[in-house]
């Protein structure tokens, strides 16, 4: 039966070294608003812009880095945004709504 087993061989080698995809996955597994950045949740684009400005790659592409969280069974979030409101009321007016008036 081993010898069914594919055997794969040559192929390009890996572009990035065992170091920087370990630094990767240690950044995703890291929230980052512990970093100091404004969001909870990394999405693959965000996770790429850090390692390039924190110098773990030069360049990577969102894809690659997919697949490296996927190889570390790391799951990420796809993001949705959100706008806030700028009422000063807003979280009394949230939990409290106020019965609007009925229509004559």
């Amino acid at each position: 039966m081993e010898a069914l087993k594919p055997r794969y061989r040559g192929g390009r080698p890996r572009t990035f070294t065992e170091e920087q995809r370990a630094a990767i996955i240690e950044l995703a597994q890291i929230p980052p608003n512990t970093l100091g950045l404004p969001f909870t949740h990394w999405s693959l684009s965000k996770l790429k812009e850090e390692a390039e400005r924190r110098g773990i790659v030069t360049s990577i592409s969102i894809e690659t880095i997919r697949v490296i969280l996927e190889e570390a069974d790391i799951t990420y979030q796809h993001t949705k945004t959100w706008k806030a409101s700028n009422d000063p009321e807003f979280e009394v007016k949230k939990t409290n709504p106020v019965a609007l008036p009925e229509s004559a």
